[in-house]
Order: structure tokens, then C-alpha cells, then sequence
């Protein structure tokens, strides 16, 4: 189909679309008690329906890195859904789901490793910033729209340095991500209906395989991405806002945590553009 061939909807508008009705299949087959915990499934799912529209289904085994990002996100969110079927809390998930990112992206950088020191030292900033990320978002106390916001913000980062960096599928690929996350956050915006889980833990370290990907395989400067690392602190400055606490403070407390997120995720895609200044700055 003609309409599906559009970049912005390959991009944008079939992720948000799918990840919306994942998210809501999901919900309401899960049920009353599984089906909230459940729900954020439908990024991860959205996420490979994507992939699959952008890069298309790549063999098995993988004879590539992207080929290997699939099936590693295809693992993560079988193993994600799993934790949660059986009641594994997310901070046990979270270790789970951390040593699956760690197998993946070390499979995903075989090609290169062990390389060059600064190829080792890229792969143990990329785990360090996983993990980091996994644990910020690893409590159990909130729903999914922290986490979610979190991850929308670092998605569009790194769809925005792989984009000026002339790496067209990973942008697309991470921009399709935000997009699933957007999804997710429709459903729980104003008010909160599900819960993060292990499911939303997978979608966290997908977007940590996709900078993997990028970091190994492209010329773009993925350093600046750790710039972004703050925005799973935003919440703490959105806390510290004089929201009334009411439901509409709380749907007020996600716009400003978007907008507080979005701003490490901007400086990030900056700092790239500052980095590749003389060279092509798209690889569209």
C-alpha cells in the first residue's frame, strides 16, 4: 500500500496507531487483575510491528546487527510478559530484564568487540546508562506514565542524534518507538490506568539495543547521548512543582514531566548537531 510507504507514517502515525490498540487488546485481555500490569506490552509489540513495516522481518538467525536488534526485542518482551504473568515484582524483573539487555547488546556488538578501547569503553557506557535507566524506572509505587514520558524523551533522542548522524533506519526505528510509547500514554493521560511492569522494563531496554546499534554501527556521535540520562530524573523536579494535588494536578504533573524530560533529550540532539557541524547532518 502507497499510504504505508510514507515516511511519516512508517515513522509516526502506524506506531501511535498500533501501539494505541496494543495497548488497549492487551488491557482488556488480560482482565480486571493482569490486564493493567500487562497493557505496557503493547509498546514492545507496537515497537516490532514497526520494524517489521520499516526494515522488514529479517531471517533467523540474524545475519546482521539489525536483524539481531529484532530478535532481542523479540526475546525482551516474551521474557517481559512472562515476569509479569508470573507475578515477578518489577525490581526482580528489572535484574531479569537487565541481563537480558547485557546478553543482547554484547550479541549485537560481536561483530566489533573486543576492538578498540574506545569501542569497550562505548559498550560499558552504553550498559552502565541501561541500567541506570532500568532502575530509575524499576519502582513500584507509580503508574506509566513516568516511566513512559521517560522513555518517549530518550526515544526522541535518539531518533534525533541518529538522524543527524545520517542513520536513517535507527531513527526511524527509535522515532517509531516514541511513537508506540505515545500510545501507551494516551491511554493513561489525564488519568493514570495502568501499570508500568516488566512489559515496560523490555520496551526501556529496546531503546538501549536500538543506541547500541547506533553507538557500534553508524558515524553518528552517540556520546551526546548521555545527555539525555537526566530525563529519568525529571520526575523529582516535576515533585517539587505547586501542583494542587488533584486529578487535574496530576494530568497537569505529566505535561510538565514531558516538557522537563524533553529538555536533556533536546540537548543531547544539540550537541550532536554541534558535533557533525561541516558533514551531512541527515541521511535523508
Amino acid at each position: 500500500m502507497a499510504l504505508l510507504d510514507d515516511l511519516v507514517v512508517q515513522t509516526a502515525l502506524f506506531p501511535l496507531v498500533v501501539g494505541v490498540a496494543a495497548v488497549g487488546v492487551v488491557r482488556f485481555a488480560g482482565g480486571r487483575t493482569r490486564g493493567p500490569r500487562l497493557a505496557a506490552a503493547g509498546v514492545a509489540a507496537a515497537f516490532l510491528a514497526a520494524y517489521a513495516l520499516i526494515v522488514g522481518l529479517p531471517a533467523l538467525p540474524p545475519p546482521s546487527s539489525m536483524g539481531r536488534l529484532f530478535w532481542s526485542a523479540v526475546a525482551g518482551l516474551v521474557i517481559g510478559v512472562g515476569a509479569d504473568l508470573a507475578g515477578l515484582d518489577r525490581r526482580r524483573g528489572t535484574w531479569l530484564l537487565g541481563a537480558w539487555v547485557t546478553a543482547s547488546l554484547l550479541w549485537i556488538a560481536l561483530p566489533v568487540l573486543p576492538g578498540s578501547l574506545d569501542t569497550i569503553t562505548a559498550a560499558v557506557l552504553l550498559l552502565a546508562g541501561g541500567w541506570i535507566a532500568l532502575t530509575r524506572t524499576a519502582g513500584e509505587g507509580e503508574g506509566a506514565a513516568t516511566p513512559g514520558v521517560a522513555l518517549l524523551a530518550a526515544a526522541v533522542a535518539v531518533g534525533g542524534v541518529a538522524l543527524v548522524g545520517a542513520s536513517a533506519s535507527v531513527a526511524q526505528l527509535a522515532f517509531a518507538l516514541a511513537a508506540a510509547t505515545g500510545g501507551l500514554l494516551l491511554w493513561n493521560w489525564p488519568v493514570e490506568r495502568h501499570a508500568w511492569g516488566n512489559a515496560g522494563q523490555a520496551a526501556l531496554g529496546i531503546l538501549v539495543l536500538l543506541a547500541a546499534t547506533l553507538t557500534f554501527f553508524s558515524s553518528a556521535h552517540a556520546e551526546a547521548l548521555l545527555l539525555v540520562l537526566p530525563a529519568f530524573f525529571a520526575d523529582r523536579l516535576r515533585d517539587r512543582l505547586p501542583l494542587p494535588r488533584t486529578a487535574a494536578g496530576r494530568a497537569m504533573g505529566t505535561v510538565a514531566l514531558t516538557v522537563l524530560a524533553l529538555v536533556p533529550a533536546a540537548a543531547a540532539v544539540g550537541v550532536a548537531f554541534l558535533l557533525s557541524a561541516g558533514s551531512d547532518v541527515s541521511g535523508y
